[in-house]
């Protein structure tokens, strides 16, 4: 009977023991910001913007530099050998051009690894701000898996399609009709801890938002 009493005894140390490295562990993980919403909206922006109003450093990354800065350049033409990674595909509508990226089966294994990554930073004690266009629900589902566990705020990202289009006119880095693609699909099925409007706000005002959140969570 002592031998049991002792065995339940050194049981219940070692999981509060366990359970003690966990939680000092967890406590380890950097935080993450997911700045989700359709391209040219402004997330760019108020990443630097949010940067640039911290003392400790966040660190910025996002779609452009995880997915597209890591693939060979001429592997994002069109040739049909390459769409495994990526294909553009070109309509219309009464309202203008639709540009649609279709992501292609090795294009989804980079995606795959782009929502790991953004996960490794934070292990590693990194707080993160990401610039992220959900534009299949299968994203969102696994980015939630992969980040559960961490401190993840995710904020979604809004503007009028107009307000949008004349950006992309005007930055002429990404095609006219892009944004359209998604527009409408982009926000389904999010869950936010925060909404902000560029067309109602500096990236500076949706910067000082995100910072009041995360302060009064």
């Amino acid at each position: 009977m002592l031998k049991k009493f002792v065995y339940m005894v050194c049981g219940i140390a070692v999981l509060v023991f366990m359970g003690a490295c966990m939680n000092k562990s967890s406590s380890k993980l950097g935080t993450i910001i997911i700045l989700n919403g359709p391209s040219s909206v402004g997330k760019t922006r108020i990443l630097k913007a949010f940067q640039k109003k911290k003392n400790k450093p966040w660190l910025g990354t996002g779609i452009d530099h995880l997915y597209v800065g890591v693939i060979p350049p001429d592997w994002l033409d069109d040739k049909p050998e390459h769409h495994a990674i990526m294909t553009v595909v070109n309509s219309k509508d009464e309202n203008g051009p639709i540009v649609t990226a279709v992501f292609g089966s090795e294009g989804e294994k980079v995606i795959k690894g782009m929502h790991r990554a953004i996960a490794a930073y934070a292990n590693a004690g990194n707080n993160v701000v990401v610039d992220y266009i959900k534009y299949k629900d299968s994203w969102r589902i696994d980015l939630q898996e992969v980040l559960s566990g961490h401190n993840v705020f995710w904020i979604g990202v809004t503007a009028s399609l107009e307000s949008i289009e004349a950006r992309e006119k005007n930055r002429g880095t990404s095609p006219v009709g892009h944004a359209r693609s998604h527009y409408h699909t982009v926000h389904q099925k999010m869950v936010y801890d925060l909404m902000v409007n560029t067309d109602d706000m500096t990236p500076e005002q949706a910067a000082d938002q995100i910072i009041a959140l995360i302060l009064n969570k």
